[in-house]
């Protein structure tokens, strides 16, 4: 069962995070490497804002379309032999997918990256009925064996380095402890072999079902996820409501988007197309394809949040974001880390279980900068922010702070007369640190006035 932290905890995680900074082992975190590969294949496209600006423009028509979308994915589905469910929510997916399990006699499911496995909590719920869920993506196996939610959408293993995996294993699986990479990799493979041999089921995730063809894509780097798809004889596939496309030339550039975005690969290792069963040895003998709403379609109604949906999972905008360098992902709590987690678990779950999520950003930009299809998340964070306060019950300290605030920069005379005593209390403030200001002096230096301000500078100037 995987331990992982809950929304509402972001606050107490992101200080406990920032406090084992400054003690040792060092913080292992580092994208900057993403990002510099991500910018390197970028710059090989003279034209990428156009290809970009094209992108967004097909995403988001999807979006404006999505009820359409899903009639002719559903008529292609059937027509290609897959059966659909639709889920409207968490439980009813995972009980839908225990079902599927248990009528095909299986006691074990092997799984390939899914994002939207983690949001419903697939994995608990299956081993609190009796099924083993086994992760085959490399960096989700090593977070499964350390009962580990993924502290990145694309890396899941971001915050560990060969020296934990070594001991991982070395605890987990019985081996000499070693901390090479070629080896480690060896004996997961030894290990997983032997369960993609036996396995009655699979799950995969969905990048983008192909509205046209009926396609099922999904994009690895790995070859575990052709493997999920192929061998077993019964295959699922879990799809969020909006990962949908419209074509199969849409995909290609979707393709191309995230592998530079999330990696810096002009493209993935595998990108493999399920079309339905294809009984025989290289192919499932039946495909189900479970749905999922979980307020997805909701917030596709909001107009202020609703752009998020574009969202591809490519993970760039947490490889930008300063604080996610600082805490990693688990402090987020949830699924999803990160600038879209600030936006996206709000905007699902709701802010009453997310409250403090709006406010773990800098608004420095960074993330609606580097992302693929242009999401405004600085702008969703303010919308958010804003809604935060105007749903605070009373009584809201913050709102006559605020309005003192604004009376005393309305007025010249209110404002000197606010400088001058701030000054006068900084300077004459006993001990090292003047002033503290709770929250900030705990991390840096209290903001220094000067001894003598401009405007008295000015007037001794002008005589």
């Amino acid at each position: 069962m995987a331990h992982g932290t809950a929304p509402s905890d972001i606050k107490s995680e992101i200080k406990r995070q920032l406090k084992e900074r400054r003690n040792p082992p060092p913080f292992k975190t580092n994208t900057r490497k993403a990002v510099k590969a991500r910018d390197i294949r970028y710059n090989e496209w003279s034209d990428f804002e156009e290809r970009r600006e094209h992108v967004v423009a097909r995403r988001q028509d999807a979006l404006d379309h999505l009820s359409e979308i899903h009639e002719q994915l559903s008529a292609k589905w059937k027509e290609n032999g897959v059966i659909v469910h639709h889920a409207a929510n968490s439980a009813i997916a995972n009980d839908t997918i225990l079902k599927i399990i248990r009528d095909k006699g299986a006691d074990t499911i092997l799984k390939s990256k899914s994002m939207l496995s983690e949001e419903i909590g697939i994995n608990d719920y299956l081993e609190q009925h009796g099924v083993e869920p086994v992760e085959t993506d490399l960096g989700e196996y090593i977070v499964q064996l350390r009962h580990e939610v993924p502290s990145h959408i694309t890396m899941p293993g971001m915050h560990l380095d060969r020296n934990d995996v070594g001991q991982l294993f070395h605890e987990k699986l019985g081996i000499e402890y070693t901390n090479d990479p070629p080896t480690l990799t060896q004996v997961a493979r030894r290990v997983l072999r032997e369960k993609f041999l036996a396995a009655k089921v699979g799950m995969v995730g969905v990048n983008f079902a192909v509205a046209q063809t009926g396609h099922i894509a999904t994009v690895t780097n790995e070859g575990n996820g052709r493997l999920v798809s192929s061998l077993p004889k019964t295959v699922i596939a879990v799809m969020g409501y909006e990962r949908v496309t419209q074509s199969l030339d849409d995909l290609a550039m979707l393709w191309q988007l995230l592998a530079r975005s999330a990696t810096g690969q002009r493209a993935t290792v595998y990108l493999n197309l399920m079309h339905g069963p294809a009984p025989g040895p290289t192919g499932p003998d039946e495909v189900h394809i479970v749905v999922v709403n979980n307020g997805r379609r909701a917030l596709n109604d909001d107009p202020e949040l609703r752009e998020v949906l574009r969202c591809i999972r490519c993970g760039a905008c947490l490889n930008a974001c300063p604080i996610y360098q600082q805490v990693g992902g688990h402090p987020y709590g949830g699924t999803y880390p990160g600038p879209i987690g600030i936006v996206l678990t709000p905007a699902l779950k709701g802010l009453n279980n997310a409250p403090d999520h709006p406010f773990a950003s800098t608004l420095c930009g960074a993330c609606e900068e580097i992302c693929p299809v242009s999401i405004p998340l600085p702008k969703m964070m303010l919308e958010l922010r804003k809604r935060s306060v105007e749903s605070r019950a009373a009584p809201d300290l913050e709102k006559p702070v605020w309005f003192g605030f604004q009376k005393v920069m309305e007025s010249q005379k209110a404002y000197e007369i606010a400088s001058n005593t701030a000054r006068f209390v900084q300077y004459n403030w006993p001990g090292k640190n003047p002033m503290p200001i709770p929250g900030w002096t705990d991390h840096r230096d209290a903001p220094q006035f000067a001894k003598k301000p401009f405007r008295d500078l000015f007037k001794d100037k002008d005589g």
